[in-house]
């Protein structure tokens, strides 16, 4: 009876071990204790680590982790090569459906962060301006596009200065670059200036491999783009060499789900009452590596960037969102990962978690008397303009 006892006690032990490692992992400190302790957040934490994990083999439950940050990566570079293609298979696959739900359901929130992004990505044009480059990596809708074009109009220069401007939106998805331009050709003919001629590119490609010659741009804008590469730190080594020398990029990304609400929902939801460990999904970075301002950082200057900054923008709401219901369904159509692991539940897993999320939508907004707080990190560098080697 004593051995059984201390086998349960150490297996309890491991078990809180393991917790406070992701816990620590993801940035939680004691002086959050309150959050810290709310078992629920202790689930969307284990959850939300999963997505460290590369290894095909890990498993999770609901009640167990098997899956350590300390375990080092062991899948072979043919393994790596090949779940790479998978991953971005399933972002193509989604977003060649998902484009107009993601329109709908997240262009007012993120939306929200352009201005900042562009500010802090160095795009500021003026009067005397010869030639501005602006890479704009995972177009979607267009609404970064949208926002630079119209700063830019604002401007008093002759017409035929406009040209001087050049405006590329990059995407794998040809929906969503048709959207895209749909949207920017309305914009010019709404405000009558189908007479400014800028330079307006749409092109489909990677942006782990960018399809352009070294120092071309002098600005590059992501935002919420990094969040779905299998390979951040390529895109950033593709942009620090298409970057001019003094050129800066920036990029957005949501913070922790213990701050993001729309999100921390979904995945409590999914921990208690869903199946959290679908099978078949391809392995990626976790979706909250970059809502952490120390990593983006480091991320940066690992790559060669100066002046970087990371600043975390907590006013945004997701005013788009009414109830629960709207919820569950604009994270179904609109995302990519996490569409895969709601397809993924059974029928009775999925009514569960639509259920416990509108039930916990209305706990957390007071029956939607206010809006989902979404903040969003966004991270910024400079290219030297002289060799630091």
């Amino acid at each position: 009876a004593s051995s059984g006892s201390s086998g349960q006690f150490v297996a309890f032990i491991l078990l809180i071990s393991s917790l406070l490692i992701v816990l620590l992992s993801q940035g939680f400190t004691f002086s959050s204790y309150h959050s810290v302790m709310n078992p629920k957040m202790l689930l969307a934490a284990v959850f939300v680590q999963r997505q460290r994990c590369f290894l095909q083999s890990q498993t999770f439950a609901k009640h167990t982790v098997s899956c350590s940050t300390m375990r080092a990566m062991t899948t072979s570079s043919d393994d790596s090569v090949d779940n790479g293609d998978r991953f971005f298979a399933m972002e193509h696959r989604n977003w060649e459906t998902g484009f107009e739900a993601y329109d709908e359901g997240f262009g007012p929130l993120t939306r929200q962060t352009i201005p900042t992004l562009l500010s802090d990505g160095g795009f500021s044009p003026s009067i005397d301006t010869h030639q501005f480059k602006l890479l704009d990596v995972a177009t979607g809708p267009g609404f970064v596009l949208s926002a630079a074009i119209d700063s830019s109009m604002k401007l008093d220069i002759p017409s035929d200065s406009y040209s001087n401007f050049q405006f590329i939106g990059l995407d794998i998805t040809q929906n969503f670059l048709q959207m895209a331009k749909r949207r920017i050709d309305a914009q010019l003919q709404e405000q009558h200036q189908e007479n400014i001629h800028f330079n307006i590119d749409f092109v489909e490609g990677s942006a782990e491999s960018l399809p352009f010659d070294d120092g071309t741009f002098d600005s590059i804008v992501c935002n919420f783009g990094i969040l779905h590469f299998f390979n951040p730190d390529a895109f950033l080594r593709e942009s620090y060499r298409v970057l001019r020398p003094g050129g800066r990029i920036s990029f957005s990304a949501w913070a922790p789900p213990d701050r993001t609400e729309g999100f921390r929902i979904a995945l409590e939801s999914i921990a208690e009452v869903g199946n959290p460990n679908v099978e078949g999904l391809p392995n990626g970075p976790n979706f909250f590596d970059f809502g952490d301002s120390n990593q983006a950082i480091n991320a940066l200057a690992k790559i060669g960037f100066v002046d970087t900054k990371s600043v975390e923008l907590s006013e945004m709401k997701w005013t788009s969102i009414k109830n629960g219901s709207e919820l569950y369904h604009i994270l179904l159509q609109g995302t990519s990962r996490t569409r895969e692991i709601l397809l993924g539940q059974t029928q009775e897993e999925a009514a569960a978690v639509s259920s416990v999320m509108i039930q916990k939508y209305d706990e957390i907004t007071a029956s939607g008397k206010r809006c989902l707080a979404m903040p969003a990190v966004i991270s910024s560098g400079c290219k030297p303009t002289t060799s630091t080697s």
